[in-house]
């Protein structure tokens, strides 16, 4: 189940509060262009678990752990939009 995290151990803190930016448009796998997410620790452009689920599949290979959406206007920015932890696997504020 996911569910939102009061406090996350894993470093978010250190994130830069507008997220990673990339020129990338679609999954870096498969090519897919809805609901991308983009990796906040190398800025690895994945699809989501309702497609090729290739953002997990980059976590659970590199470890790195906390993704944001990408919007088909332009990157959400941290304030409006949401940051997950695999490791605590929940949404972070």
């Amino acid at each position: 189940m996911k569910r939102a995290v009061a406090e996350c151990t894993h470093g978010a803190g250190e994130l830069s509060s507008s997220g990673l930016r990339s020129s990338k448009k679609a999954c870096e796998a498969c090519g897919g262009t809805e609901d991308l997410r983009i990796c906040q620790t190398c800025g690895y452009v994945g699809c989501c678990e309702s497609h090729g689920g290739h953002d997990t599949e980059h976590f659970e290979a590199t470890g790195h752990p906390f993704i944001r959406p990408r919007a088909r206007g332009g990157w959400l920015r941290r304030q409006r939009g949401w940051l997950w932890c695999y490791l605590c696997r929940g949404y972070l504020d």
